[in-house]
């Protein structure tokens, strides 16, 4: 029996327990209708017309026309057309899942399980559309001919169709077969859909958290053939394990294994293993070019925090077989790798960091020849310790001022080169005794006295092994006089005992010089004195015109002179045994070191020189900028010019008592983001003409000019840019422009010739650009040129650096990446990219256009965090001719 009834606001009917009993409803149903209300008690059903609107729980259903079935606890909701047919509105079921609109829907509020036809919807991970919905109590999604993507626009940019598709939210989207679709709008016009990856089954993972899942695998082409990568899985124990596991395969043969375990324990330890082997082959076995490589690697990076006072660091890295490295390789700046080195370290604090012990490990293998160096060693270190004072507090009492520094370390070094092994062990203790003085003002002395004792044991396969000990007995002074001279001397007494010296004679019968070891511990003593003094002279001159133009409130010109003097006697001279003599095939005397062999072989000669340097600092102080709130910033000290110039006079030598006079130049004045820096070695003295060496005899009288040039360098590094705008589009990652804090990066100094290189080897390094910089010019110039052989040209070498980057629109970018050898007329890497930045999705292409890197690179990736592994990338080799 139907019962009608117009309503006219909100209705609100609650089942009798009869009714609760039999559809096991224990909670009010709430429903609405704006035109009409049509209710049958003999069939228990319901018809809500108009802006129905039905919830239970936590559930909600708006549509135009609603049938409630108490029987079967089923809500039938439909859309509402015009007289053509055409659905002018759409239900809409809202839960705690999210939200989602269809055609038609049957949902069963006591099972919580409902099917929809021609749905769309969003949830929190992205938005699904299909011809035909199930879906469960558990908020799982099953539709016919679905459709998924995370592009928020009405006509998304790329979505995955699935013929059979299901959506577990916050977790993956499984489908089966599944097909990525672009679209690309590359200008002003939309292209057709484009498929790019088709695959026969495949889940998507859709949280942002880490999840287990098979790795998206990548295709390519290149010397290999074809090929297949990132073939593997990946397993997320939980937040603080992960491992991966992948592979390639190439249609020739070739293959590679790889692994990588990561862990994490928040304050205590962190780090990972990894490993590959891969097998490379290139060509035919019946081709003579065929090769087949096999190389392997394995890395492991571990840091332990124990406690706060203890800690230890690994990283070591092992590397063997036939290396074979391409441009398209995982990491691309392997290419320029020559070295395999691991470390590891343990170090431990006591006495809250006043005294430390370390232990560290060191490997280094040359990957061109496999030479193979490593160390062990071992450290002790205590602060400067009073015993003289009470309770560790100063006092008057002159003893206060006498501290004790000791010290102790141990190394052993093993070495395999040419097949040949090496090693060399030696041990140091030392005590550094120190006591400082105050006189009067403008008066004090800081005097220390070292004692340090090692020894050494070398292992040589070549030649005999040796051993020895050194004594060492330093004595210094550093002390301030009137104020203003920093005057600072120093003693150095050392005393060797070795374990062999050699005699030399000359052999008439064999016509040459004969070397005879004497295995007969023996001892030699040596000592040197060296003096400094240094000050400052400074002198300003206050701008009031160039502060009304420039900002400039002042000058200051600071002069540090630098005096020194060093002086040892003639060891090798005839009043000490250090040296022996041989009369040659000429009947003249020849000295030699009877050390010269021993493990401990320096044996000063007579030294009196006196070394002047000066060094000038040009500084500006520049006064601070008025702030948007009218606040004003602290003045600024900028350096514009720092030049240097050294010489030193020895007076003990026969000969060439003059050094060459080295200049050092740095600048920045002409802008913040210009620095210039320039050095030149120059030579007083002249040369042998048929030799090249040096002559006791003035250049500016042998044809030359009053200084001879031997070498020098000049090094200038410019970054421009455009002015940042306010965009929302704008993404960073350390490139230029203004980083998220506001501060901005760019306006350091940049020397930048290895920041720009490096660029050139990260792939991902375009896609993290500035839509806000719409232009970027970083430029660095190396000039080295010298004449160490005056009877050959200089030998010069000048290297260009560039990156330029301009954003085309706030779609498009184009970048330039190379270097360029001016001297030898050729580009170094030359490499251009073009980036495309379309929302949802971007594109990037790179290319090497020649050299011996000549290759391409393509790649087309999803933006979405959850999806940004998702990518789709071909690269390859061009050939020679191109």
């Amino acid at each position: 029996m139907p019962v009608f009834s117009q309503v006219k606001s909100e209705t609100k009917v609650s089942g009798s327990k009869e009714d609760r009993d039999k559809s096991g409803l224990d909670t009010t149903i709430v429903y609405t209708a704006r035109d009409s209300l049509v209710y049958d008690i003999t069939e228990q059903t319901m018809e809500l017309w108009g802006q129905a609107s039905v919830r239970y729980e936590d559930m909600k259903l708006d549509a135009p026309k609603i049938l409630v079935d108490y029987d079967t606890s089923v809500f039938d909701a439909f859309a509402a057309k015009d007289s053509l047919g055409k659905v002018t509105e759409l239900p809409v079921f809202t839960d705690k899942e999210g939200a989602f609109e269809a055609e038609s829907m049957k949902y069963n509020y006591a099972t919580r399980r409902g099917r929809t036809v021609n749905v769309s919807s969003e949830i929190e991970e992205g938005y699904y559309t299909g011809a035909n919905v199930k879906r469960l109590e558990t908020g799982e999604l099953y539709i016919r001919d679905g459709i998924y993507t995370t592009c928020p626009k009405e006509d998304p940019d790329f979505w995955f169709y699935g013929k059979d598709m299901k959506i577990i939210p916050n977790d993956k989207v499984v489908a089966r077969p599944l097909v990525l679709y672009i679209r690309p709008k590359p200008f002003s016009w939309r292209l057709p859909a484009v498929p790019l990856v088709p695959l026969p089954f495949m889940f998507l993972p859709i949280k942002s958290e880490r999840t287990s899942g098979f790795l998206i695998p990548k295709f390519g082409d290149d010397d290999r053939g074809v090929y297949f990568s990132n073939l593997g899985y990946f397993w997320a124990f939980n937040d603080y394990m992960d491992l991966r596991a992948e592979g390639d395969l190439a249609f020739n043969g070739s293959w590679r294994l790889g692994q990588r375990f990561r862990y994490k324990k928040r304050y205590l330890f962190d780090g990972y293993f990894q490993g590959e082997y891969e097998r490379y082959i290139l060509s035919h076995p019946d081709d003579p070019d065929y090769v087949d490589y096999g190389n392997w690697n394995f890395e492991l990076v571990h840091h332990h925090r124990f406690d706060p006072t203890a800690k230890l660091d690994l990283n070591l890295y092992y590397q063997g077989g036939r290396r074979y490295y391409d441009v398209n390789s995982i990491n691309p700046e392997s290419i320029i790798n020559e070295q395999a080195n691991s470390y590891a370290s343990f170090s431990k604090t006591f006495d809250e960091g006043k005294r430390s012990i370390a232990v560290g490990y060191q490997r280094s293998q040359d990957l061109r020849d496999d030479d193979l160096i490593q160390s062990v060693s071992a450290s002790y270190f205590q602060q400067r310790v009073y015993p003289f004072r009470k309770d560790g507090t100063a006092q008057d009492d002159w003893r206060s001022r006498f501290s004790l520094t000791p010290s102790a370390s141990a190394n052993a070094e093993y070495a395999t080169l040419d097949d040949l092994n090496f090693s060399d062990y030696d041990i140091d203790a030392g005590l550094r005794m120190a006591y400082k003085q105050d006189f009067g003002k403008g008066f004090s002395a800081d005097f220390s006295q070292r004692v340090n004792l090692e020894a050494r044991v070398d292992n040589n396969p070549v030649d005999e092994d040796r051993w020895g000990t050194k004594l060492e007995l330093p004595f210094s002074i550093n002390s301030t006089l009137f104020k203003y001279f920093n005057v600072n001397g120093s003693f150095n007494y050392y005393n060797y005992y070795v374990n062999s010296y050699v005699e030399k004679y000359y052999d008439d019968s064999l016509e040459e010089v004969v070397t005879k070891t004497i295995d007969d511990p023996s001892s030699f003593s040596v000592y040197s004195l060296d003096l400094d003094a240094q000050t400052r002279l400074y002198g300003t001159w206050y701008t009031p015109m160039l502060e009304d133009l420039i900002g400039v409130k002042a000058l200051r010109h600071t002069i540090i002179p630098n005096l020194t003097f060093s002086y040892s006697p003639d060891f090798s001279g005839e009043g000490y045994d250090y040296y022996g003599t041989y009369i040659d095939s000429l009947n003249q005397p020849v000295r030699y070191n009877k050390y010269q062999d021993a493990i401990y072989s320096n044996i000063f000669e007579e030294r009196s020189a006196v070394g002047i340097s000066i060094q000038n600092l040009l500084q500006a102080k520049v006064k601070g900028k008025v702030t948007p709130e009218g606040k004003v910033t602290d003045d600024k000290i900028l350096q514009l010019l720092s030049l240097s110039v050294s010489t030193s006079y020895n007076f003990a030598a026969d000969s060439l008592r003059l050094a060459p006079l080295t200049f050092l130049a740095t600048s920045n004045a002409l802008a913040p983001n210009f620095l210039l820096r320039a050095g030149a070695t120059h030579d007083i003295y002249s040369f042998d003409r048929v030799t090249g060496e040096r002559i006791d005899k003035l250049n500016v009288n042998d044809r030359g000019g009053l200084l001879r040039f031997v070498q020098g360098f000049v090094n200038m590094s410019l970054s421009m840019k455009g002015k940042i705008g306010n965009s929302d589009m704008a993404k960073r990652r350390g490139a230029g422009g203004q980083a998220a804090d506001g501060s901005d990066e760019d306006e350091e100094q940049m020397t930048a010739e290895k920041a720009i290189y490096k660029e050139r080897y990260d792939r991902d390094f375009y896609r993290y650009v500035d839509n806000r910089l719409p232009w970027q010019l970083r430029l660095s110039l190396y000039l080295n040129s010298n004449r160490y052989d005056p009877l050959e040209p200089a030998n010069t070498t000048v290297l260009l650096n560039t990156s330029a980057k301009v954003s085309l629109n706030k779609t498009w970018h184009l970048s330039l990446n190379t270097g360029y050898d001016i001297q030898e007329h050729e580009l170094i890497y030359p490499q251009i990219n073009l980036y495309g930045d379309f929302d949802c999705w971007d594109m990037n292409f790179q290319w090497v256009p020649t050299g011996e890197y000549s290759s391409y690179f393509f790649q087309i990736g999803i933006k979405a965090p959850h999806l940004q592994d998702i990518r789709f990338r071909q690269s390859g080799r061009l050939s020679e001719a191109s």
